[in-house]
C-alpha cells in the first residue's frame, strides 16, 4: 500500500491504495524516484483523487510528483512518478552566495535546510573546513558539500542527516547462490599499483611503500609518483594514502535478492561477499537499487571502495593545499566514467550521437605548426548540416579558445607539472584558486591561432525546396559576393519531388538549372537565347540533324538551322518558324580576347 497525503499536512495520511505494479530507485547520495500504477476502478469506487497536491509516502520516505496518472482512456490504470521530497523541494531553494569559514557539516545542512520543511538529524564531527558556492541551487549546494567533504547523506522521513564515509563499519555477509543470485561480476586488475616509489617536487625527499594487499596479486606492479611536501613524514603520509587509492581492483557486482530472504539493504549500506577472482571475502558499498514494490525481485549495484571518488577526492585536496596554483584538475586516466571533458587516443565506438563536430584542431593549436600558408581546412557538423570550412589564420595573433556555447577552455594543468598543457576542462582556475590575478588565470587559458576569415566552401544540408517538405541539398562554393547577402557564384545540387536538379547562379544574379527527372534531361526555362522566344515547358529530348537540331517541349518542338564558317564552328542559329536568328561568336584561342 502506498499512503497518500496533502502538501499541507504530511501527518495523516487522506488515503491508501493498493499498487499494480511498482518499483523505486535510489542512487548513493544522488536521488531516489519511485514509479507505480494504481488501478482506475479502485481510485474511482472510493472517490481517491491524486493531483499535483498529493504527496506519496513509501516506508519512511516522502516523495513529490513528477507526473501524475495517464491521459490514456483505453488504460484501465494510473501511472505516477515521482522523486524524493527532499530533492525536489531543494532544486526550487536559490542560493545566491554561501562563504563559510571554519564551519561544521551540522551548521552548513542546517543553514542549507532553512525555511523548508526538513529537519537535520545526527551530523558527525570531522576536521573545521571552509565551504562556498554561489549562484546555485540547495540541492547542488548539498550534493557538493558530499562530495568536499567524503561524507554520506542519510534520509530518514523529514529529517536529513550526514556521517562519515567509514569503511571500517561492521558489514553484511551475504552468501552467493543462498541469499542472492548473481547478474554480473566484474573485477579488473589491470590498473592495480602494487609499490610505490616517491619522492616531492623539489627532488630532495624520496621513498618507497609497498601495499599491503600486495600478497592478494599474483604480479607485482610499480609506480612512481610525485607530491608537495616539505618533510619526509609528511611525504609518507601522502604517499601511503594515494597507494590506499590504486592498490584495490575496480571491482562492482550486480546482484538479485528475492523477496523471500527479507534483506532490505539501504544505499551505502557495506556488504561482504566473496570475490572469485581473488578468491577473498571483500567488503563492497550499495551504490544503487531498484526494489520492486510487489512480489518481485530486488536488484542492486555493488562497488569496491577504490571507485568511491570521495577517497581520491581527499587525497588530492591534500595535495593542492598551500600550493603554487599549477594544476587545477587531476586527470584520472582509462577510468572516466562520466565526465565533462574527455581525452580519448583512440575509440571504437559501437553507436554515437553527437551535437557538435569539427576537425582539424592541429591546425588552431599555437603548440602545433603552423599549417602551410596559414589555412586551415576542416569539416564542422551541427544540427543538419555538414559544412567544410577553409580559414585564414593570422601567422601572429591568437585567441581564446572556446567551445561552441562561447564558454572559455582552460589547460588541466601548466607549467612544469607533468600533466601540463596536455588535457582541457571547463573548469576555471577562479574556483580553486579564488585568490588568483586574471593574469594568473590567463595562464590557464587554452590560445590558438586568430582566425581572420573564415568560407564555407561546400554544405550538406536539409533545405525546405517544396513547402514543408525536406529535401537534401548540396551547396558547392563561397559565391562571389562578398558580402554573404545573396547566392551569386554559388552551385546547388537537390532532390526536390520527381528529380535532381542542378543549378548554378552567376556572379550577376542568373539562374541555370538542369534537371534529372521522370522523363530524362530536363532544361528548365533559364537559358538566354537572346531575341528567340522558348517555351517555358521542360526540355523533353533533342535531334541533330548535319545543318541543325530539333528541341522537343513535350507536345511543342523548335527547329534550328545553324551556319558554319570555314572549319566548321558555327556562326549563327536561326529558328525555322519564325526565321529569327542569333549570332554566335568565338575567342582566338591564339590571342586572348580577340574574336
Amino acid at each position: 500500500m502506498i499512503e497518500l497525503y496533502r502538501k499541507t499536512d504530511l501527518q495523516v495520511p487522506y488515503a491508501k491504495v493498493p499498487i499494480n505494479q511498482g518499483h523505486i530507485q535510489g542512487e548513493r547520495n544522488g536521488y531516489y524516484t519511485l514509479s507505480f500504477s494504481v488501478l482506475k476502478s479502485y481510485l474511482k469506487s472510493r472517490t481517491i483523487t491524486i493531483d499535483h497536491n498529493t504527496i506519496f509516502k513509501v516506508g519512511n520516505l516522502y516523495y513529490g510528483q513528477v507526473s501524475a496518472g495517464s491521459k490514456d482512456h483505453q488504460k484501465i490504470v494510473s501511472e505516477f512518478t515521482a522523486e524524493l521530497l527532499q530533492t525536489q523541494v531543494l532544486m526550487f531553494k536559490y542560493l545566491k552566495e554561501l562563504k563559510l569559514q571554519d564551519t561544521t557539516l551540522e551548521h552548513v545542512l542546517r543553514t542549507l535546510l532553512e525555511g523548508t520543511i526538513f529537519t537535520v538529524g545526527v551530523c558527525e564531527d570531522i576536521s573545521p573546513f571552509n565551504f562556498e558556492i554561489k549562484n546555485t541551487n540547495a540541492q547542488n549546494a548539498l550534493t557538493k558539500l558530499i562530495e568536499q567533504t567524503g561524507t554520506e547523506i542519510k534520509y530518514e522521513g523529514l529529517k536529513m542527516s550526514i556521517k562519515k564515509n567509514q569503511w571500517g563499519q561492521s558489514a553484511t555477509v551475504l552468501t552467493k547462490g543462498f541469499d542472492f543470485t548473481m547478474l554480473n561480476e566484474d573485477t579488473d586488475t589491470s590498473d592495480v599499483i602494487t609499490k610505490l616509489y616517491f619522492q616531492n617536487s623539489k627532488g630532495d625527499l624520496s621513498g618507497t611503500i609497498t601495499s599491503k594487499k600486495a600478497s592478494d596479486y599474483n604480479f607485482i606492479r610499480e609506480a612512481y609518483k610525485e607530491f608537495q611536501a616539505e618533510t619526509l613524514e609528511d611525504l609518507t603520509v601522502l604517499a601511503t594514502d594515494y597507494l590506499q587509492t590504486v592498490d584495490s581492483p575496480r571491482v562492482s557486482l550486480s546482484i538479485s535478492i528475492p523477496k523471500s530472504k527479507n534483506l532490505d539493504l539501504q544505499l551505502c549500506q557495506l556488504v561482504r561477499i566473496h570475490n572469485t577472482v581473488l578468491n577473498k571475502q571483500v567488503d563492497y558499498k550499495v551504490v544503487t537499487y531498484t526494489k520492486s514494490l510487489t512480489t518481485g525481485e530486488d536488484t542492486y549495484q555493488l562497488g569496491e571502495r577504490k571507485r568511491d571518488f570521495a577517497d581520491i577526492q581527499e587525497v588530492i585536496t591534500q595535495e593542492v593545499q598551500n600550493v603554487a596554483p599549477d594544476i587545477i584538475v587531476e586527470v584520472i586516466e582509462k577510468e572516466v566514467i562520466s565526465a565533462k571533458t574527455a581525452h580519448i587516443l583512440n575509440a571504437w565506438v559501437r553507436d554515437l550521437n553527437v551535437e557538435y563536430l569539427e576537425t582539424n584542431f592541429d591546425a588552431l593549436d599555437i603548440r602545433k605548426p603552423a599549417p602551410l600558408e596559414n589555412i586551415r581546412n576542416c569539416i564542422r557538423i551541427q544540427n543538419e548540416c555538414i559544412d567544410y570550412v577553409t580559414q585564414e589564420l593570422s601567422p601572429t595573433e591568437v585567441m581564446d579558445y572556446k567551445n561552441k556555447d562561447g564558454q572559455q577552455i582552460y589547460y588541466t594543468a601548466i607549467k612544469e607539472n607533468p600533466q601540463a598543457y596536455q588535457f582541457f576542462t571547463l573548469t576555471t582556475p577562479k574556483s580553486i584558486y579564488p585568490d588568483l590575478t586574471d593574469i594568473q588565470v590567463d595562464e590557464f587559458k587554452v590560445k590558438v591561432r586568430k582566425v581572420l576569415n573564415e568560407q564555407v566552401k561546400a554544405s550538406f544540408k536539409f533545405d525546405s525546396t517544396l513547402g514543408d517538405t525536406l529535401y537534401p541539398s548540396m551547396v558547392w562554393g563561397a559565391g562571389t559576393d562578398v558580402s554573404g547577402s545573396t547566392q551569386n557564384g554559388k552551385g546547388f545540387i537537390y532532390k526536390d519531388l520527381d528529380g535532381l536538379v542542378f543549378k548554378y547562379i552567376t556572379s550577376i544574379g542568373k539562374s541555370h538549372e538542369i534537371k534529372l527527372g521522370e522523363k530524362g534531361i530536363e532544361g528548365l526555362p533559364t537559358f538566354d537565347f537572346g531575341n528567340i522566344e522558348l517555351p517555358a515547358v521542360p526540355v523533353t529530348g533533342m535531334d541533330f540533324f548535319s545543318n541543325g537540331f530539333v528541341v522537343y517541349y513535350e507536345n511543342l518542338q523548335k527547329e534550328f538551322i545553324w551556319v558554319k564558317d570555314s572549319v566548321g564552328r558555327i556562326l549563327s542559329l536561326t529558328d525555322k518558324n519564325t526565321n529569327q536568328s542569333i549570332s554566335i561568336g568565338w575567342y582566338n584561342t591564339e590571342v586572348p580576347g580577340e574574336i
